[in-house]
């Protein structure tokens, strides 16, 4: 998995198997079962966003991709 970031460094998509999704697209896909090993979170104004993967690494730990 990589993450693209946001100049606010948020992680706004993912990169899956060459696959790039939103992080909206990304938590409807693990919400389906259809991505597997990640943590979802909620933010306090109740946004929903990927934090962690399965063995506990931080998203912003991930390689970027552009």
């Amino acid at each position: 998995m990589e993450v693209k970031e946001n100049a606010a460094g948020e992680i706004t998509d993912v990169m899956i198997n060459g696959n790039t999704y939103s992080m909206e697209q990304a938590v409807k896909l693990a919400k389906e079962g259809k991505l597997k090993d990640v943590t979802i979170a909620t933010r306090e104004n109740g946004e929903e966003y990927i934090s962690h993967t399965a063995n506990g690494m931080d998203l912003h730990q991930l390689p970027r991709f552009t």
